[in-house]
């Protein structure tokens, strides 16, 4: 399990970039190969990963070159080649040439109670592989600005907040648009990076959408933004999107089917299981009487158990366990004060799954 929190100096991105990579070099190693690992069963046949990799890194020497240098700095303080460092920040768009199937996973819920501070909760579902390969990174620039996320080790970003009130979390989709995406050999704006770069530059809500919104992508994701004047937006990101879609009567809630009237249409959530429909109908149903006004408030309505579908994941070990997933983590964002609140495993706090199950 991981309770690693990291805080860079106060360098410019290559810099900062080496000074991670030396101090978490074998994490970071780590992580590069259990995502190869996972790429390859996911793809049940020949999969080419340094391939996919080298085209990450040609894509984000194109799109992002700040970043660019920062994975290079990363890269070379871990002793690594630049591309693996770059795969790791594109996984989503490599794991989606693997197999855009993928698994159902992340629940999100973003609050506005009257008089009161936004409530931003993120349930992040992924991989029981990955349990230890995460740590919460707070990031000071030189002029000032900071970033604080809860990420993977050699990823340059996940869920965050920065010291203007913004924060930003991630759920994966899919839509049919997906595949022909990537038939191609194309590898868009890598998600990760788009959200390192909400964390970066956005100042508000719509900063954040106008980020988000500019540039192509080719694995479907929905990156959900708060900032603390109340301002909540969902950006369902998909080749031939975006979709937004707004907070209706307070609160807006994010599971892994498309609600937007842009990629409604395309969605293949319903291939992968109904999973997504259950754990948002039982959070919208939650809050239909009355908003959550903490986020002990979502927390508990979060502590969901079912066999198939609850908000709060637990291992399903009757698969190969590469592919066994869970949520590995509970984050709460606090876009007033500027701060993460971060639990290891789902809201239950456990990562076995309870006897009794609840719906």
């Amino acid at each position: 399990m991981s309770t690693t929190t990291f805080t860079s100096s106060v360098l410019a991105p290559h810099a900062r970039g080496v000074e991670l990579g030396r101090r978490f070099a074998g994490e970071i190693a780590d992580t590069v190969a259990r995502y190869r690992t996972l790429c390859e069963t996911r793809a049940r046949g020949p999969f080419d990963v340094d391939l996919w990799a080298a085209r990450a890194w040609t894509t984000i020497q194109r799109v992002a070159p700040g970043h660019a240098d920062e994975i290079a700095g990363i890269a070379e303080g871990a002793g690594l080649p630049v591309e693996a460092v770059a795969s790791i920040n594109a996984r989503t768009e490599i794991l989606v040439a693997a197999n855009p199937t993928g698994q159902t996973e992340c629940s999100t819920v973003i609050a506005l109670p009257p008089g009161r501070p936004p409530v931003a909760v993120q349930t992040w579902d992924w991989y029981d592989a990955m349990s230890d390969g995460w740590f919460t990174w707070t990031i000071p620039f030189p002029d000032g600005r900071v970033v604080q996320t809860v990420t993977e080790f050699g990823m340059l970003a996940k869920i965050g907040v920065n010291d203007r009130g913004v924060g930003v979390m991630l759920n994966m989709l899919h839509h049919a648009n997906d595949a022909g995406a990537v038939a191609g050999g194309e590898i868009g704006h890598p998600v990760h990076l788009l959200s390192r770069a909400i964390l970066d530059d956005a100042a508000s809500v719509d900063e954040a959408v106008a980020i988000a919104s500019a540039p192509p992508t080719t694995a479907s994701t929905s990156l959900t933004v708060v900032d603390d004047r109340g301002g909540a937006v969902t950006i369902e990101l998909f080749p031939g999107g975006p979709g937004l879609r707004l907070a209706e009567d307070g609160v807006l809630v994010r599971t892994n089917h498309f609600v937007s009237e842009a990629g409604r249409d395309g969605c293949l959530a319903g291939t992968i299981g109904i999973s997504t429909e259950l754990r948002r109908d039982h959070l919208v149903a939650a809050f239909a009487e009355r908003l959550p006004q903490s986020t002990q408030d979502v927390y508990d309505a979060m502590t969901h158990h079912l066999a198939d579908g609850g908000v709060c994941r637990h291992p399903l070990t009757d698969t190969d366990p590469v592919l066994w997933h869970r949520t590995l983590a509970t984050v709460g964002i606090d876009a007033a004060a500027r701060t993460l609140d971060v639990h290891e495993n789902g809201p239950c706090g456990h990562r076995l799954a309870p006897v009794e199950q609840t719906v």
